[in-house]
């Protein structure tokens, strides 16, 4: 399967289609994001890793779970932003500034000791999301997925101490299992192609090898119901 992932990698079609696209003169691209379009390889796959990226997936999930389970849609928008704030923009805007100083590489944080501090800031994100969520008298499954968050980014960083492990394989199982576990199995098979689309583009990249992205993906799937069996526990 692997030999068949490589394989794909050398289909450049679709790179030079999207190349195409982003280097139309009716698109008024600055001449440093032109450039990188034309110079970049698999293109395909760097806007699959980008546009599903953990922050985004996280931050799309939280709206639709806040709005189903929160009985007015002013309050549910106002939940699901505090989440998208302190777990996803806060950790993104360091990673940012970060990069912008030369002491991260990349957004994707191709070292694995680049993602100590912004898994830590993302963990903090977490508890205050779970603080204020709580003070505002939140619907428990915000509480929950909070908290699923919290365990998968203390995950993350501890493993990320002996291997690189992939965070948007994890994203994205995450958000499946939650899926599962709100709307039904039914629902959540429909996020299975978005699942390998994600692992075929971090392959195709290099930015992980099969058993990295094995890690992320047992992680991701594993961990909301882990939660939601130890709050059966506790409660």
């Amino acid at each position: 399967m692997y030999g068949i992932v490589l394989a794909f990698a050398e289909y450049n079609e679709i790179d030079d289609t999207l190349r195409m696209f982003y280097m139309d003169i009716r698109i008024p691209l600055p001449a440093m994001i032109r450039h990188q379009v034309q110079a970049t390889d698999h293109l395909w796959a760097q806007i699959v890793s980008n546009l599903i990226s953990p922050p985004v997936v996280w931050a799309v999930c939280v709206y639709p779970i806040a709005l189903t389970f929160t009985p007015t849609q002013n309050t549910a928008i106002f939940h699901a932003s505090i989440f998208t704030f302190w777990v996803c923009i806060v950790p993104l805007l360091y990673i940012v500034f970060m990069v912008k100083i030369g002491k991260i590489g990349d957004l994707h944080m191709k070292e694995s000791n680049e993602r100590y501090i912004p898994y830590t800031v993302s963990i903090v994100g977490g508890i205050v999301t779970g603080l204020i969520l709580a003070q505002s008298n939140a619907h428990r499954v915000l509480l929950m997925l909070t908290l699923i968050s919290i365990v998968q980014l203390t995950l993350m960083l501890l493993g990320t101490f002996f291997n690189h492990i992939s965070a948007h394989a994890m994203a994205i199982t995450s958000v499946t299992a939650a899926t599962a576990i709100i709307y039904g199995f039914d629902v959540s098979l429909l996020l299975i192609p978005v699942i390998m689309l994600v692992v075929l583009a971090r392959l195709v990249l290099d930015r992980h090898t099969p058993m990295q992205i094995m890690i992320g993906t047992l992680i991701g799937s594993i961990t909301p119901f882990a939660v939601i069996w130890w709050l059966g526990l506790v409660l």
